[in-house]
């Protein structure tokens, strides 16, 4: 008696074990066996907002990437908790996170998908926050809010931040370079250099006490911040130069536009 006993509390706590584990469902494979899965040594794991700087209300995007930068294939794990993600604001409260639902955490399915990530390819999760949180579910305030993730399984964490203003932001890229913006004083310039193929160097100023370089919310090289300062005119400038440079013959390229700044 004792023995059958023991064989129904084993048998019960082996169906709770199971009933806590995610479902894992395989995603295709080409040939063969599933490789083993990713490690740090492996693979990096990066998340990117897709601005510094973000005025009241604008929808906020972050996307999480995992790059394979080895030789060999190797798997990773998705699903509602994965990439599992939290952000949080200057005090540290959470405001945003996986498995949210009208302002809070919430139940989310637990099930994992399994996949493979070959040599050199990236897998990327973009994710859009409303800048709205709690219960009822209100706005949150001007600040700076970070960003912190990780995938399931895989003993890595990426951070990264931005910033929430009320003032005004005047974006800018490449195709904007030689011409002239006007801006309020507080008000912000976002130098977007990202979908060219050359390396900048940091973006400068040529008169900082009228418009200077905010280093803290340049996280990314090609995406660079200023704030305007004083009423005055400044040059913005940064030099793309090529991956291959000195050893290929490309050209580099300058940037520049000319910023007015305006008495408030």
């Amino acid at each position: 008696m004792r023995r059958v006993a023991r064989s129904l509390t084993v048998l019960v706590a082996l169906v709770m074990a199971s009933a806590m584990m995610p479902l894992v469902e395989l995603g295709p494979v080409a040939s063969g066996a599933t490789p083993s899965g990713c490690t740090p040594s492996q693979v990096t794991l990066s998340a990117t907002p897709d601005q510094p700087l973000y005025t009241r209300g604008a929808l906020v995007h972050v996307t999480v990437a995992l790059h394979n930068h080895s030789a060999v294939s190797c798997s990773y794990a998705t699903g509602p908790f994965s990439p599992s993600f939290v952000l949080s604001n200057s005090a540290g409260v959470t405001v945003w996170g996986s498995c949210w639902f009208r302002g809070g955490p919430a139940p989310c399915a637990y099930y994992l998908r399994q996949s493979v990530l070959a040599p050199g390819a990236t897998y990327r999760d973009r994710l859009t926050w409303d800048q709205r949180t709690g219960h009822p579910d209100l706005p949150v305030p001007v600040g700076r809010y970070t960003f912190k993730a990780n995938l399931q399984g895989l003993s890595l964490r990426t951070t990264t931040s931005f910033a929430l203003t009320r003032s005004r932001s005047l974006t800018v890229t490449l195709a904007n370079s030689g011409h002239r913006f006007a801006l309020a004083v507080g008000d912000y310039l976002i130098v977007r250099l990202l979908a060219s193929p050359l390396v900048w160097t940091t973006a400068v100023s040529s008169v900082p006490r009228t418009l200077i370089v905010l280093p803290d919310m340049n996280h990314v090289a090609g995406l660079y911040v200023l704030r305007a300062l004083a009423p005055g005119t400044a040059r913005v400038s940064a030099v793309g130069n090529p991956a291959c440079y000195p050893q290929c013959l490309m050209p580099s390229r300058i940037f520049f536009v000319t910023v007015t700044v305006l008495a408030p």
